[in-house]
């Protein structure tokens, strides 16, 4: 049965795989090279075509599978990649007595690289974010900030745990 001719269109849309954004694109734009202005140029806009691409999770995870050392992939560029894997790491060193004593009201040293994990761990406990700048004695700014680095690191921690599987 055709579903062009039964008015059954939309579930054969729906049962097609989704095509990433760079299926048409050069795939020289993904690994910029020259100078340093080209380069920067490729990776914004290999970096635009990812953005909202319906399998950049799974690109991503492909190249933390494959420990891809060129490339842009699922929108982060090695060096992105590589400090994304760093911060994963410390989302998981976040000390449950910095946590504690930041919920009983205590004045806590949060180094910057410290303040993702912490953030995430506060948010989590259904903190708002402005109480958790007043907490840390920081800007909303930095709060916000925080928050956008630890989400993309446990997107990175969860394409991590999916490519062991």
């Amino acid at each position: 049965m055709n579903p062009y001719t039964t008015g059954d269109t939309l579930r054969v849309l729906h049962d097609e795989p989704p095509h990433p954004a760079c299926h048409d694109a050069d795939p020289a734009l993904f690994f910029p090279s020259g100078d340093a202005s080209d380069a920067e140029k490729m990776i914004a806009s290999a970096k635009n075509l990812c953005r909202h691409c319906p399998v950049r999770r799974e690109c991503l995870t492909h190249a933390i599978r494959h420990s891809e050392t060129e490339g842009i992939w699922g929108g982060f560029t090695m060096g992105e990649r590589r400090r994304l894997r760093e911060q994963a790491n410390r989302l998981r060193a976040v000390s449950p007595q910095l946590i504690m004593g930041l919920q009983e009201g205590r004045a806590m040293a949060v180094s910057p690289k410290e303040r993702p994990g912490v953030v995430l761990r506060l948010l989590g406990l259904g903190w708002s974010e402005v109480r958790i700048a007043d907490a840390l004695r920081v800007a909303p700014f930095a709060v916000e900030t925080a928050r956008r680095l630890a989400e993309n690191a446990a997107a990175y921690r969860a394409a991590e745990r999916q490519a062991r599987q």
